[in-house]
């Protein structure tokens, strides 16, 4: 009951498609009952031998009922359906709502498949439930106070019991639904990951086809989704037992009401047509008792559902919005670390005690070997994480004292793990600004050098990229995703390794674009690339989560500490790809080093 109490603002805000359904439904239980009176009236003319002229009547008021019904369930039928669409389509936009305002951390715990399940499989256990297991619910109660009522009528004995079969009925189904709703919760977790696996694979299907590991793929798909299979085969073995053993207790009903109603019939107690009346009743009678079973599993069904929803919609983002937080103003682009740690885990931390001051306008590198905390640090800026511990100013102001949005509409990101919409080029690149003009997007285009390579797709700037922008080589991509930065005109701009997916040719004409972009903002830049690193106003030298080195790209050559030996090992590697003139300077720093 509590999801229905959940669910009840829902449902209220809906609350008119609900009441003419309700009402609908009361005519139509009314014709219901009605109806077989008819049916004996009938049979009663004829037994007496009425005239042609009552039995044509009867006949005819039957049809007529019966076409009235067919109209009243009709209408039913669309307002349940009206109204169970409005009522997920609000909780569908509540649960949307919920996913954007969520923190990376909850994308760290759930798996997509999970989140994809539950706003497409489980949304539609409820829509189900509403749509047509509310109404069916308060149709089968009346439609049972009706029979009952009749019933009582005609004949006490029989009506008593069929009174006494109802209990055990009853606890027939609460059995089986508190049995069916734990395996379909179970069942609905593994079919989350069913998702994720599926998700995975065609995400990744070009990783998976490069190194031919398609069969452990489909290995590991067939293990987990035999689970789901088995999850699924009990709860249709429960539903198996559970349905014959509601048809042997409804037929064992109408048995008895033939057998003892015929021995009063026989008596003079009772008369055929009261006897076709009752009968039809009783017939009628296990239809809504077995129709409150099939309810009570959908609820049960439904309340999987909905307590996965819910879990989402009332999980509470780890960064939160101050009630009382401020507009940040625009920004200059100082930033300070005060102390700064940070853990994933409480058990893991990943940064240590951090410090560090940039200037507005400076240009900083961060670097370190794998895991030493460079990510890290720029997710921290734009408050994608909070720290554990210690604080960071943007000009003077602590981040977690302003509005989010207003902090990071003033900060550019450009990630070695481009994400493209499957929409055209212009689109992409307005993303972060979709008011922007077609002269802005072309001159953020041409300043990332993605200008000439746009303008050879087949429609120029309205080419459809394709999901993930998968048309365009690993070097547009990424280029696209600097003109989308660009034009958003940051005062803060983070890159990391926005060009490790390029040739040393475009770098250079990238890194030529960005020279102009860079000046009087402040850039943090995390990169493999020498021509990179060496140009920076400050590197930041990162191991094991604290800051070991600190200074412009001269001065930590000569310290020959940890950065002399990962610039080292980069320059081997890269050196024939190097400038004469970065490979001259860079070796007489070298030999005078040693």
């Amino acid at each position: 009951m509590r999801l229905l109490h959940r669910l009840s603002k829902y449902i209220f805000k809906n609350w008119h498609a609900l009441s003419l359904s309700v009402l609908c439904m009361l005519l139509s239980t009314y014709l219901q009952v009605y109806i077989p009176r008819i049916s004996g009236a009938v049979i009663k003319s004829i037994l007496e031998r009425g005239g042609l002229n009552e039995i044509l009547y009867l006949v005819a008021q039957s049809i007529a009922l019966t076409c009235i019904l067919g109209v009243l369930t009709f209408f039913q039928r669309y307002l349940n359906s009206y109204f169970s669409q409005r009522v997920v389509y609000d909780v569908r936009n509540d649960l949307y709502k919920a996913i954007q305002r969520q923190s990376f951390a909850f994308f760290d715990r759930i798996e997509t498949g999970q989140i994809m399940s539950r706003a497409t499989t489980d949304i539609d256990r409820i829509r189900g439930f509403l749509g047509f297991q509310i109404t069916a619910l308060i149709g089968s109660i009346f439609l049972i106070a009706g029979i009952m009522m009749s019933m009582f009528s005609i004949n006490l004995e029989l009506t008593l019991f069929c009174l006494s079969i109802t209990p055990p009925l009853i606890v027939t189904f609460a059995l089986f639904g508190k049995r069916i709703r734990d395996i379909v919760h179970k069942a609905r977790e593994q079919y989350g990951i069913l998702t994720s696996i599926l998700w995975e694979n065609v995400s990744g299907v070009r990783a998976i086809r490069s190194i031919a590991v398609e069969d452990y793929e489909k290995q590991k798909f067939n293990g987990q989704n035999y689970q789901y299979y088995q999850s699924m085969l009990q709860a249709v073995k429960l539903r198996s037992i559970f349905i014959p053993l509601s048809a042997l207790i409804s037929g064992s009903i109408t048995a008895f009401v033939y057998w003892y109603g015929g021995l009063q019939v026989i008596g003079g107690r009772l008369t055929i047509d009261q006897l076709f009346v009752f009968s039809a009743y009783t017939a009628m009678l296990t239809q809504p008792i077995s129709r409150i079973g099939d309810v009570w599993s959908s609820y049960q069904r439904m309340v999987a559902a909905g307590e996965r929803i819910f879990e989402i919609i009332d999980a509470a983002p780890d960064v939160k919005e101050k009630p009382n937080a401020v507009e940040m103003p625009p920004i200059k682009g100082h930033v300070v670390f005060e102390n700064v740690s940070f853990g994933y885990d409480n058990n893991h931390p990943i940064l240590k005690d951090v410090s560090f001051e940039v200037k507005p306008g400076e240009t900083v590198a961060l670097v370190g070997p794998t895991g030493s905390g460079k990510s890290t640090i720029i997710r921290l800026i734009p408050r994608f994480y909070d720290p554990t511990s210690g604080r960071i100013l943007i000009d003077g102001y602590d981040i977690r004292d302003v509005k989010i949005e207003s902090l990071r509409r003033q900060i550019g990101i450009v990630s070695q793990e481009i994400f493209l919409f499957n929409a055209t080029v212009k689109e992409n690149i307005a993303f972060g600004k979709p008011d922007a003009t077609m002269d802005e997007i072309i001159n953020a285009a041409k300043i990332a050098k993605a200008y000439d390579f746009i303008m050879e797709l087949p429609q120029g700037f309205n080419t459809i990229v394709g999901e993930g922008g998968v048309t365009l080589s690993g070097g547009q991509r990424q280029r696209i995703a600097i003109a989308r930065a660009l034009l958003m005109n940051p005062r803060i701009l983070i890159l990391d390794d926005s060009t490790s997916s390029v040739d040393v040719d475009t770098e250079y004409e990238i890194q030529q674009a960005l020279s102009a972009l860079i000046k009087n903002r402040t850039t943090f830049i995390i990169s493999q690339r020498l021509s990179t690193i060496r140009n920076a106003d400050k590197i930041i030298v990162l191991d094991n989560g604290r800051i070991v080195e600190e200074g412009t790209h001269e001065e930590l050559i000569k310290k020959r500490g940890l950065y002399y030996k990962i610039y080292q090992s980069l320059f081997e590697a890269q050196k024939e790809f190097l400038p004469p003139k970065i490979k001259e300077e860079d070796m007489g720093i070298m030999m005078e080093g040693r």
